[in-house]
């Protein structure tokens, strides 16, 4: 299977993230409100069905400051959107019972730095918790490396590092039955993109808890 963090990049650094300063003609400008950024991890105890992922991913209203929801790259992905195109690849993913797919993409408004979340619904808890170890796993042999956190939700890794130029900042975690992914990139890492990246991961884990 092709690692992790590729795909996870491959899809945030697409329409000329981190590249120009051009903004997204079919983007939503959204402002969000500032966000809590102190942990609150519980275990949900919640099993979640494909019929909730639309409403537990972030929203456009979760927009980070100077960020807007870009609809056109965000909303539900198939395997095949994805790249996993191999025999090997879907035999692996559909090994844990993969049960639906969703993207939730930000840009700024100068395109140059770009905020990409990723929800994995799995039909049971057990598919969830070896896909958040292989992601990590992924993330590590790809060169990124593992960063102290706040625990998120049942269980959550953290990882930085720069992928062809861009500096890449993720968070991963797991409530149930559910992974979710939150990536920033950005030109360089400062004190305000990290902020916004760990801010992204709380709200995120918040839309979880919250159902």
């Amino acid at each position: 299977m092709r690692p992790f963090v590729f795909i996870l990049v491959a899809i945030a650094v697409t329409a000329a993230a981190c590249n120009s300063g051009s903004s997204d003609s079919s983007a939503e400008q959204q402002r969000g409100p500032t966000q809590e950024t102190t942990p609150q991890p519980t275990v949900s105890g919640h099993h979640f069905t494909k019929s909730e992922l639309a409403h537990i991913v972030l929203q456009p209203s979760d927009a980070p400051p100077g960020m807007r929801y870009t609809r056109r790259e965000s909303g539900p992905k198939t395997l095949d959107d994805l790249g996993f195109v191999l025999k090997a690849d879907l035999k692996e993913i559909n090994s844990l019972r993969i049960r639906g797919i969703r993207d939730v993409i930000f840009d700024s408004s100068n395109g140059r730095s770009r905020l990409s979340s990723r929800a994995w619904l799995f039909a049971q808890p057990k598919g969830a918790s070896a896909w958040l170890e292989k992601s990590r796993n992924d993330a590590i042999n790809f060169a990124l490396e593992p960063l102290d956190s706040p625990s998120l939700a049942d269980a959550s890794w953290a990882a930085r590092g720069s992928l062809t130029g861009v500096n890449v900042l993720t968070y991963a975690f797991r409530s149930e039955n559910v992974v979710v992914t939150v990536s920033m990139l950005a030109p360089e890492s400062t004190a305000a993109t990290d902020s916004t990246a760990l801010a992204a991961a709380h709200r995120a884990v918040d839309r979880l808890q919250a159902s």
